[in-house]
């Protein structure tokens, strides 16, 4: 999931910067440092959202085990994880 989610983020990051450009009248080329930027900063939000979603999983299972209520299940989004029911 981790290659996945990091090029979804990365296109993404990419893909805003261009519309940023075309938004803005000017070549869709113009400053490509920041599309390498934007790519690598796309990936690493990509990455820590699957990192977060997992966390906050983790967290509300806590919280209703002290409930004492079941745990929740994850459901199989695109970016999130696939859990296993205990």
């Amino acid at each position: 999931m981790g290659l996945t989610a990091f090029f979804v983020g990365a296109f993404s990051g990419t893909g805003m910067h261009m519309m940023s450009n075309a938004i803005q009248k000017v070549p869709l080329s113009r400053r490509p440092w920041m599309h390498v930027g934007c790519f690598f900063l796309g990936g690493y939000v990509g990455q820590r959202w699957v990192r977060l979603e997992k966390e906050l999983v983790l967290d509300i299972n806590e919280i209703r085990a002290d409930k004492g209520m079941p745990p929740m299940v994850a459901t199989d989004a695109m970016l999130g994880l696939k859990y296993q029911k205990p």
